[in-house]
């Protein structure tokens, strides 16, 4: 990859985890599916997404060729573990997603590479860790101080909103979030279609549009897009 190139890459960790037992699996199995469940969509898009799988027993990095749909992975990684809970899985993780140039780019062992993509979305998740913020979940840095503020509150928008869905909500906008009409949804899910629009329409899933759209034009209108080979999806 290009020094000039811009990438997105999210860094994350289970919150607690030195208290989990038997639910530590179970996340890493969610987390694992909902990479794998993320994959096709983001094809579709153009975008292709690394994982560097599980290191030092519940860290993880994602990286996104397209940057503009790294804050739809954040809010996806999200719906997919909240809805571990139905089963009575206490899973939750933070997110410090870095946007920035990539220095050193290796596709095989995505936690190997560097640059400041990879640096700014370190010490994204670093300062969720403080005490002041141990409430939060998500973080944004990027490269542009001019658009801190803008991208800031979009990450706390968004984690609020999240931080109050239930399971079957979440079950809901993991759906949306991949382009299924509710007809389809209420096949998947084997309810009444007004009980998808009842569930989505509580998750606030207008708001939630709008915001990872504004997200995306602000990134369109900042990034040349990565050139990369075809390794990857």
């Amino acid at each position: 990859m290009p020094k000039k190139d811009i990438a997105a890459v999210l860094s994350g960790d289970l919150v607690k985890s030195s208290l989990l037992t038997t639910d530590r699996q179970a996340i890493m199995s969610g987390l694992t599916r909902a990479v794998e469940s993320a994959r096709p969509y983001l094809k579709e898009q153009g975008c292709r997404l690394y994982f560097s799988d599980i290191y030092r027993g519940d860290a993880f990095q994602c990286a996104l060729t397209e940057p503009e749909y790294s804050l739809w992975m954040s809010v996806f990684i999200r719906t997919e573990l909240i809805k571990l809970r139905a089963g009575g899985v206490r899973a939750d993780v933070r997110l410090g997603l870095g946007l920035g140039a990539v220095s050193s780019w290796n596709e095989k062992k995505i936690s190997s590479s560097d640059g400041e993509a990879f640096r700014l979305s370190g010490k994204a998740l670093d300062s969720l860790k403080s005490r002041k913020d141990k409430y939060r979940r998500l973080r944004i840095i990027s490269p542009w101080s001019d658009e801190a503020a803008l991208l800031s509150v979009l990450a706390s928008f968004l984690d609020a909103l999240m931080q109050r869905w239930t399971p079957e909500q979440a079950e809901a906008i993991s759906l949306f979030l991949r382009d299924t009409n509710q007809e389809e949804a209420s096949k998947i899910l084997k309810i009444r279609q007004p009980s998808v629009q009842r569930r989505l329409q509580t998750a606030g899933h207008f708001a939630v549009k709008e915001a990872l759209e504004l997200f995306s034009q602000i990134i369109k209108g900042r990034v040349i897009k990565p050139q990369l080979n075809n390794a990857g999806l």
